[in-house]
């Protein structure tokens, strides 16, 4: 049974419990399927050059298939540095090594890419709005990345339809994505 959304004037910490216990009831197999198969079929990213994605942490939908298709793209991800707070972006084809976290980054030793140089961002969160607002673990490291976008980036924020809701809180340093990918499809998100 589905937690009950948090009150309209919640904290992010009450959606983030929220939304922890909506994920422990999702089937994530199901999402990656559909999620990916939109993703596929989505033009914009056909067409795009680079593309960041994400390695999955336990409970996030996992990009694998979508990086074994057919899409003529360069595939970057993240990297979490041992120390900072700011993620830095590697193409993907290299050597990983496995976070203390327990999800798989491109090792220290890959050479990095320009966030400039991406045309498209999938975008990890617990939760996202309809405006396009994210919902992040708390750490910030994606709140500072995306103010890194190229103005005509497109901004995917990646998310089974279960956790889209109608407005989460969202502060003055919050990006908010230009798309959100469901089982349901890509949609173009309401943001200002």
């Amino acid at each position: 049974m589905t937690a009950p959304q948090p009150g309209a004037d919640a904290s992010k910490d009450e959606w983030r419990n929220w939304a922890r216990l909506v994920r422990a009831e999702l089937d994530w197999e199901a999402a990656t399927v559909a999620i990916d198969d939109s993703l596929v079929a989505w033009g914009p990213l056909r067409s795009a050059t680079t593309v960041l994605t994400y390695l999955p942490m336990a409970a996030e939908v996992n990009l694998q298939p979508l990086l074994e298709s057919d899409l003529p793209c360069r595939w970057v991800t993240t990297r979490t540095p041992e120390t900072g707070r700011m993620l830095t972006l590697h193409e993907l084809g290299g050597p990983l090594e496995v976070h203390a976290y327990g999800y798989l980054q491109p090792h220290a030793s890959a050479p990095q890419v320009d966030p400039l140089d991406i045309d498209v961002m999938l975008v990890p969160g617990l939760a996202f709005d309809l405006w396009g607002n994210r919902l992040g673990r708390g750490a910030g490291y994606y709140d500072r990345l995306l103010t890194m976008a190229r103005p005509d980036a497109l901004l995917l924020g990646i998310v089974p339809v279960a956790l889209v809701v109608d407005r989460l809180p969202a502060g003055a340093h919050d990006v908010p994505m230009t798309h959100l990918a469901t089982e349901e499809g890509v949609i173009e998100t309401a943001r200002p």
